[in-house]
């Protein structure tokens, strides 16, 4: 009886931080202030993810464009939208757009989007699926650890923690 009481206080000691490593953080969908089209930029008219996410490539974050990328094209396309009419208002009041963070990972995590990008060559829609059939961004895909690891060992990338964990 006794080492039955002592496995119960072990699960429930060890049990609460397997929980954190194996459950990423997902972000609610929250209403972005321009309605911005994964599907008319990426599908629609072919434009790779990295011309707007230029960081993808070689940072830790994708990073999100610039109103003043934004307006690289859109001071003559579609410019009568009354969604790049909100762009070009940020535009002329030289603030950036306030966008809502979409895709969030736990602060112990890791994810160095240039070596999946640039060494691993891995699609963007391997971690973002739909994005491109759908005309907000949204998180679709949990970043579990069993997932990750799943996708480290089918490419032989390494599985120590310290890889991802820091």
């Amino acid at each position: 009886m006794a080492w039955k009481r002592r496995l119960a206080v072990l699960t429930l000691a060890f049990l609460p931080p397997a929980l954190v490593f194996a459950v990423a953080v997902r972000a609610e969908t929250a209403p972005q202030p321009i309605r911005f089209s994964h599907k008319v930029h990426y599908t629609d008219n072919r434009i790779d993810c990295r011309f707007c996410h230029s960081a993808a490539n070689k940072s830790q974050y994708a990073n999100l464009p610039s109103v003043q990328k934004c307006m690289a094209c859109h001071r003559s396309v579609a410019a009568g939208n009354p969604e790049v009419m909100k762009i070009a208002k940020y535009w002329k009041e030289k603030k950036p757009i306030p966008w809502n963070r979409v895709t969030e990972l736990p602060d112990f995590v890791y994810f160095p989007h240039f070596r999946m990008v640039t060494y691993g060559k891995i699609p963007c829609l391997t971690c973002h699926p739909g994005t491109d059939r759908v005309a907000a961004a949204e998180q679709r895909q949990e970043f579990a650890m069993g997932w990750c690891l799943q996708c480290h060992r089918s490419r032989g990338v390494s599985i120590d923690c310290w890889t991802c964990h820091i």
